[in-house]
């Protein structure tokens, strides 16, 4: 269904090797599971990095494998992550088309303790070039809000940042 090759997004992409019709599951983002704690320990001994592994709760992520950390980022995606991580395609996907999510869908740190163990949050300057980027790649709190309530409304963030939104914190 897809294949992982040179992209001009950013290093390697994931690209679609036959039409992906929407709302079809592309794949389900694998990885080892792990806790926030587990994170912070690996990324204190460098053997990672803390934009690469994928929140799926307010205190668990995935250490993605290697395919699933080559899907880039985009401000207009053609692709989200829906549940804990299943990504699926919000729009046809055309052959030869980058795969691509809003990461920033996926992202709502427990900042005081990252802070309290003096990591930063991780963000960085999107290069998606898309007409509408935002130019920075940051957690789901900092969308522009009309954003942030289109993408509740439509349930395109995952699980764990529906049940926080729903709960009326933000």
């Amino acid at each position: 269904m897809f294949r992982v090759e040179g992209s001009s997004i950013a290093g390697v992409g994931v690209f679609a090797s036959e039409p992906i019709p929407a709302g079809r599951r592309i794949c389900l983002m694998e990885g080892q599971s792990c806790t926030t704690d587990e994170i912070i320990a690996r990324i204190r001994a460098k053997t990672e990095v803390i934009s690469d592994p994928l929140q799926v709760d307010a205190s668990e992520f995935i250490d993605l494998d290697e395919v699933c950390r080559s899907f880039n980022y985009s401000c207009n995606p053609n692709a989200y992550i829906r549940g804990r991580n299943e990504l699926v395609a919000l729009r046809e996907i055309g052959v030869d088309e980058e795969i691509t999510f809003d990461y920033s869908c996926t992202m709502l740190y427990d900042q005081a303790r990252f802070n309290a163990e003096g990591l930063e949050m991780w963000s960085c300057t999107c290069a998606c070039g898309e007409d509408q980027c935002r130019g920075v790649i940051d957690e789901f709190r900092t969308l522009p809000e009309a954003q942030r309530v289109e993408y509740l409304a439509a349930g395109r963030v995952q699980d764990f940042i529906l049940r926080f939104f729903g709960a009326g914190r933000g």
